[in-house]
């Protein structure tokens, strides 16, 4: 069968959205289906990096209503009206045509999927917000605040809701060394601390530096071993890795690692945002202060605070509470978020998906 993803990047919507649709794509192709991506060419797109991921991509005109008044926060994200965006996507779909449309955008809501519904008979919307109306075969939602019943309202057809953190999209490597740690459990030693510093793929505003800048006066500073991750397109990556070298910090800066899994399973705590890296964090039992970059991080930051697997923190609160929160964790408090994190999900949702897509329910086995 042959699928398209419709997901962008970019400085303001950061890179999770292609990240999660990629993971699809590439457990689609170990079953022998056809991908393509469709992505708009923000500044800070991924395009390249899905193309070097082996995807062909089809690319729409850069934008040229980002500041415009007329559109709202998530419209400024997509650049264009939806009726504009769909009716680029469809002149590709007639060129290209698919069986399923899987779609990742904060932006893109049932005005775009009627239009598209045009050229598609099955739609996957992935969504975490439940705050406008789809027309989705398939709605995947794997956070903890919305319920099927939610969408259920929201979605004009009978659809099917694949909602919680069972659903969490992670790449395979999460479960292999998920596997591995069951193996090998994890020990912690208070007086060696390891930290992974990971404030998602952009990290625009440059909070990475900001933690660095703290990290680097608390007291226990001498115990503290920190790891930094950013991504390619990371704004400030070059001014984070002339800062590692001049604070009294052991710190190692990476850029566009690719071993995530072993990272977080090599560490003790992560200072982290509350986007989609949250659950791979969880997958793998990895304690969190968890820095809330975004109004649509609260509500997964709350959840994941309140069932005690991380320490949330707004990131305007970072100057006055980041080294009172380093300060609770010790041995046993590590060790009691790990398995609580643990709890929280497998990182199976691609093949969950995938089950449901290829259902009787939608004729497609």
């Amino acid at each position: 069968m042959k699928f398209c993803f419709r997901a962008d990047a970019s400085l303001h919507i950061g890179s999770g959205h292609v990240v999660r649709c990629l993971t699809i794509a590439d457990a689609l192709v170990k079953q022998g289906h056809e991908s393509y991506f469709i992505c708009r060419q923000h500044q800070g797109n991924l395009i390249e990096f899905v193309r070097q991921r082996g995807y062909m991509v089809y690319v729409l005109p850069e934008p040229a209503l980002n500041n415009s008044d007329s559109l709202s926060e998530y419209q400024r994200w997509l650049g264009v009206t939806e009726q504009q965006d769909a009716q680029e996507t469809l002149d590709i779909l007639k060129e290209h045509p698919i069986d399923w449309m899987i779609v990742d955008h904060y932006g893109l809501s049932i005005v775009w999927q009627q239009i598209v519904r045009q050229q598609v008979n099955w739609i996957v919307a992935i969504d975490d917000l439940a705050n406008r109306q789809h027309d989705a075969n398939i709605i995947l939602d794997c956070g903890l605040a919305n319920t099927p019943e939610d969408y259920a309202k929201l979605n004009k057809r009978k659809g099917l809701y694949l909602t919680g953190p069972s659903y969490a999209l992670l790449r395979p490597e999460f479960r292999t060394k998920r596997l591995w740690l069951e193996q090998h459990p994890k020990s912690y030693n208070h007086e060696n601390l390891r930290i992974l510093v990971n404030l998602g793929g952009i990290d625009k505003d440059n909070l990475t530096g900001t933690v660095l800048e703290l990290l680097s006066h608390s007291q226990s500073r001498q115990h503290l071993s920190v790891t930094v991750v950013m991504g390619i397109n990371a704004p400030w990556k070059e001014s984070v890795v002339e800062l590692s070298k001049k604070l009294s910090l052991h710190c190692t800066v990476l850029i566009n690692a690719n071993n995530m899994a072993d990272l977080m399973a090599e560490h003790d705590l992560a200072i982290g945002a509350a986007g989609s890296t949250a659950w791979e964090r969880c997958c793998l039992g990895l304690p969190t202060i968890m820095i809330c970059m975004a109004d649509n991080q609260k509500m997964i930051a709350k959840y994941l605070h309140d069932l005690g697997v991380a320490v949330s923190l707004d990131q305007t609160e970072l100057n006055g509470k980041l080294l009172m929160a380093l300060q609770q964790f010790n041995q046993m408090q590590l060790s009691t978020m790990h398995q609580k994190a643990l709890s929280i999900t497998e990182g199976l949702g691609a093949d969950l998906l995938l089950k449901t897509i290829f259902s009787e329910e939608f004729n497609a086995c």
